[in-house]
């Protein structure tokens, strides 16, 4: 899902970038976005499980243009679910297995236009999926890392030891986990538009200013993500002001159990689980070869951490 509304918020920061810029990097790839991206064109046929490798031609197509032009890339692909993101997980798997019934009813009425674009909608990145492309990366002599959980989370941590050098995404949750240089909407020629955290004060769209990281992954989290729905009538510019205006969620959940916005009883305990995923959740360390969190935990958490994700 990502933050809605926060990439066009910060348009003006956003520099065209053609691949060729980052010879001699190193990339996180968000793998099941370009699997994603590579099965609309076959949606029907993964959906039926009928035999087609569209969708794995598509992301060799891309992996291939990187190393061209001299870039490194690390395939990461999700691993096991969160429990963070149950909710979440569960409405998705809903909505593919209602697009899919209609699919199917369209199709038998004739109408392919309508069936086409609810076979793109029904269509799951499955395991299986993902270890086909695995097995033709191993065959190339492609780096890749399956998650413990989230990808977003194990590429954040890739860059944020200096791993790898960039992030390639289509996902702007990757801008509250912290990632330092993320490449937006690569298209199959290598062109996209590059972000960096260095530069979220000079947006003037959405007014940066004296924010600290931390307030950018508090008003994130506010304005909705996949980890707490937003409260209602909360979206990114009411979350944006009430940080500016209070500077910590915790002022803000205050303030706002003292207006007309009705907070539910437990909403301010999931905020601090849904901050803690953000800066704490387990991910792969490739250099020591385990598991990790994404950073160092010093406060107290608890002793129940399994919603930072169990230990497989």
């Amino acid at each position: 899902m990502g933050i809605t509304g926060l990439l066009p918020r910060l348009k003006s920061i956003m520099i065209p970038i053609h691949i060729k810029d980052l010879r001699g990097c190193s990339v996180a790839v968000d793998t099941y976005s370009w699997l994603h991206k590579g099965a609309l064109s076959c949606s029907k046929e993964l959906c039926k499980s009928e035999p087609t490798s569209r969708h794995i031609a598509y992301c060799m197509h891309r992996v291939n243009l990187l190393r061209h032009y001299g870039v490194k890339p690390i395939l990461v692909f999700d691993g096991g679910n969160l429990p963070m993101k149950g909710e979440e997980e569960a409405k998705r798997a809903r909505s593919r297995k209602e697009n899919l019934e209609r699919a199917m009813e369209h199709e038998s009425m004739g109408n392919s236009t309508a069936a086409y674009e609810c076979y793109q909608k029904a269509v799951d990145i499955s395991p299986s999926i993902a270890n086909e492309l695995i097995q033709v990366l191993k065959q190339e002599n492609v780096d890749f890392v399956v998650a413990p959980y989230e990808a977003d989370a194990q590429m954040a941590f890739l860059a944020l030891s200096k791993q790898v050098d960039a992030v390639i995404t289509e996902d702007s949750d990757l801008i509250p986990f912290g990632c330092p240089r993320i490449i937006f909407k690569m298209d199959k020629f290598g062109q996209g538009v590059q972000f960096q955290s260095s530069l979220l004060q000079k947006s003037k769209e959405l007014n940066l200013s004296g924010f600290t990281q931390q307030m950018v992954l508090e008003m994130c989290i506010l304005s909705g993500c996949d980890y707490l729905p937003s409260l209602p009538g909360m979206g990114l510019m009411k979350a944006h002001a009430l940080i500016c205006k209070f500077k910590s969620y915790e002022k803000v959940i205050k303030h706002l159990k003292y207006s007309t916005v009705a907070v539910p009883p437990l909403y301010e305990e999931s905020f601090k689980k849904a901050l803690w995923t953000f800066q704490h959740q387990r991910v792969y360390d490739p250099r020591v070869e385990d598991i990790v969190h994404l950073s160092e935990i010093c406060q107290d958490l608890g002793e129940d951490l399994e919603f930072l994700g169990p230990y497989p």
